[in-house]
C-alpha cells in the first residue's frame, strides 16, 4: 500500500505566492530597514509599494479568468500588431449578432 500526497493547481499557487512574498521580504528586507536618511526613507516607501502590488497582482490573477479574451492574460490577442486579428474580431461580432433563424419559416 502506498502513500500519495496530491496537491491541486491552485493549492499550489497559493504556496507559490506565499513563498515569494515571504522571500521577497526576508531577503531584501533587510538591505532597506531601518531608514537612515531621506533616501532610504524612499526606498523602503518604494519596497512597500513593491510588495502591495504584487500581493494585488497575485489577488487578481485569481480572480480573473485566464480563459477570457481581451481580460490582458490572453498571451495571442494582439489586436494592434495583426491586422488580421481585428478582422477576426469584427467578424465574431457581425455573426454574433446575427439572429439565430430558429424564428424564420421555411417557405
Amino acid at each position: 500500500m502506498s502513500r500519495s500526497l496530491e496537491l491541486s493547481g491552485s493549492a499550489l499557487r497559493v504556496v507559490f505566492e506565499a513563498v515569494s512574498v515571504v522571500a521577497l521580504v526576508v531577503f531584501v528586507g533587510p538591505a532597506v530597514w531601518p531608514p537612515e536618511d531621506a533616501a532610504g526613507v524612499a526606498l523602503v516607501a518604494l519596497f512597500g509599494l513593491v510588495v502591495v502590488g504584487l500581493v494585488a497582482a497575485m489577488w487578481r490573477s485569481r480572480r480573473v479568468d485566464a480563459s477570457y479574451l481581451r481580460s490582458g492574460y490572453d498571451i495571442s490577442d494582439d489586436p494592434v500588431g495583426d491586422p488580421g486579428q481585428v478582422a477576426k474580431d469584427r467578424w465574431r461580432k457581425s455573426v454574433a449578432r446575427l439572429p439565430d433563424g430558429n424564428d424564420e419559416e421555411d417557405d
